[in-house]
C-alpha cells in the first residue's frame, strides 16, 4: 500500500475519531432534564460547531476524504437521528467549508449533501421510531451509496479523475465508519432513552407515593371526624358528650385541612410580601410559644446570640416563624426524656447563621439522607410534611439547611440566609 493510501486511511482515522467523540459528549453533556427535540437540536450543533472548529484548524484536509467520508456520515448521521434544525446546519456548514476550505468540487458537493439530507430526513419523520438497528444500518448504508453514486458520477461527468485503488479505499473506510458510527450513536440514543424513561418513572412513583400517602394521612382525620358526627346522632345523648364529640370532629377536619395547608405550601412555595427580618427579636418572640411545651418535656432552652447588635434577612416573617417553630418543635419531640435545646445565631461578612440544636435521639445516617423528603418522619404521628414545608420555605427565601447528627447524642439544625444590609 503506497503513501497515497496511507495517508487516506489517517484522514479517515482522525474523521472517525472526531465524529466518536462527538457521540461520547452528546451521552455525557446532556443533561437528564433535556428531553425536547429542540434542546437536542442545538446540543447537536453546539458540539458539531465546536468539533467542526478544531478539526478544520488541527487537521490536514483532503478533498476527496472530506467529500466522500465526512460529508456523507456527517449529514446522514444528523438528518436521520436529529431532524431538519441540526442536519441543515451540518448541510449548510459543509456546503461553506467543503467549497470555501477543503475545495471539494462544488456542483457534486450540493448536489450530493442535498440528496443525502431529504433521504435521512424522510427517514427520520417517517421511519425512525419503528426502525430496529439492522433497518437503520441498511438506510444508513444505502443512502450513503446513493450519495457516493451521485457524487462520483457528476465528479467524473465534470472531467475530473481519481485513481480506483484510491477511490476503492475511501468508500471502504465510508462504509465500515458509517456502520461503526450509526452503531455506536443507535446506544447513545438508546442509553438517553433508558435513562429518560428511568427518570420519568421515579418521578411518576414519587407522585404515586405522594398522592397515596396525602390520601392516607387526610383519610384518617375525616374518618374520625365522620366517627364523632355519626355518634352525634344518637338519641338521648347529653350535652357535654355532644359538646365533646362536636369538639373532636372540628379538630379532625382541622388537622385534614393542615396537612392540605402543608402540601400546598411544600409543592408551591412562594414569598409573597419580602421585608427586612430581625432575626434576634422573631427568635425572641417564639419562645414564649414553646415554652409550654418544653416545661411539659423537661427541656432547658438557652438563646445564644454571638452579636449584640441587630441584623437582618430579607423574607417573608410569618413563614420564617414558621420554619424556626417547626424546627423548634421537633427538637423538642425528639427529647422526650428532657434535655437541652440551643438556639444560637452568628453572622459573618456576608450570612446569618441560625443553629438549633438538641439533645435528644438523635438520627443515623439513613435518616438523615431522607429528611425532607415527602412523608418521611421519626414520630409515631407524624406525618413528614412539616420539615418537607421547611426545607421547601428556606430555599424558595435564599437559604441553605444542613442536619448533623448522631444516633443517642442529639440533632444539630443550621440555617443559613443571606445577611441584609
Amino acid at each position: 500500500m503506497n503513501d497515497a493510501m496511507l495517508s487516506v486511511l489517517a484522514y479517515e482515522f482522525h474523521g472517525l475519531l472526531y465524529i466518536l467523540t462527538a457521540c461520547m459528549l452528546i451521552l455525557i453533556v446532556k443533561p437528564r432534564a433535556m428531553v425536547t427535540v429542540k434542546q437536542r437540536g442545538l446540543l447537536f450543533i453546539a458540539i458539531f460547531v465546536l468539533l467542526s472548529v478544531c478539526y478544520m484548524s488541527m487537521e490536514e484536509i483532503d478533498p476527496l476524504v472530506f467529500a466522500l467520508y465526512l460529508i456523507p456520515i456527517l449529514t446522514a448521521l444528523s438528518s436521520m437521528f436529529e431532524g431538519w434544525p441540526a442536519s441543515t446546519v451540518a448541510w449548510i456548514a459543509f456546503l461553506v467549508c467543503g467549497y470555501w476550505i477543503a475545495g471539494t468540487e462544488p456542483v457534486a458537493t450540493v448536489v450530493g449533501a442535498t440528496v443525502i439530507l431529504l433521504l435521512g430526513l424522510l427517514f427520520h419523520f417517517k421511519w425512525l421510531r419503528t426502525s430496529e438497528l439492522s433497518q437503520l444500518m441498511y438506510k444508513a448504508l444505502l443512502f450513503i451509496a446513493i450519495y457516493e453514486a451521485v457524487y462520483i458520477g457528476i465528479y467524473y461527468q465534470r472531467g475530473y479523475e481519481v485513481p480506483l485503488s484510491m477511490l476503492a479505499v475511501i468508500l471502504a473506510g465510508t462504509f465500515l465508519s458509517t456502520a461503526l458510527v450509526f452503531f455506536t450513536f443507535y446506544q447513545v440514543r438508546n442509553h438517553e432513552r433508558m435513562r429518560e424513561e428511568l427518570y420519568n418513572a421515579e418521578k411518576y412513583h414519587m407522585i404515586g407515593q405522594l398522592a397515596a400517602s396525602i390520601s392516607h394521612e387526610i383519610r384518617n382525620p375525616l374518618t374520625t371526624t365522620r366517627g364523632f358526627l355519626q355518634m352525634m346522632g344518637k338519641p338521648n345523648i347529653n350535652q357535654e358528650a355532644l359538646e365533646r364529640y362536636r369538639m373532636h370532629a372540628i379538630d379532625g377536619i382541622e388537622h385534614a385541612n393542615s396537612i392540605i395547608t402543608d402540601y400546598l405550601n411544600y409543592a408551591k412555595p412562594s414569598i409573597e410580601d419580602a421585608r427586612p427580618i430581625d432575626v434576634k427579636a422573631e427568635i425572641n418572640a417564639l419562645i414564649p410559644w414553646v415554652s409550654p411545651l418544653s416545661v411539659m418535656s423537661s427541656i432547658e432552652i438557652n438563646i445564644v446570640h454571638e452579636q449584640e447588635q441587630c441584623f437582618y434577612i430579607l423574607g417573608e416573617p410569618k413563614k420564617f416563624q414558621q420554619c424556626l417553630l417547626n424546627l423548634m418543635k421537633n427538637a423538642i419531640e425528639a427529647m422526650p426524656g428532657g434535655g437541652v435545646l440551643t438556639i444560637t445565631t452568628r453572622v459573618d461578612q456576608s450570612n446569618v447563621y441560625i443553629q438549633i440544636a438538641d439533645t435528644g435521639i438523635g438520627m443515623n445516617k439513613l435518616q438523615l439522607k431522607r429528611i425532607g423528603m415527602p412523608f418521611f418522619t421519626t414520630k409515631e404521628k407524624g406525618t413528614g410534611l412539616g420539615l418537607m414545608v421547611v426545607v421547601s420555605l428556606v430555599k424558595v427565601m435564599g437559604g441553605q439547611i444542613v442536619f448533623s447528627s448522631k444516633t443517642g447524642k442529639g440533632t444539630i439544625c443550621e440555617i443559613r440566609y443571606v445577611l441584609h444590609s
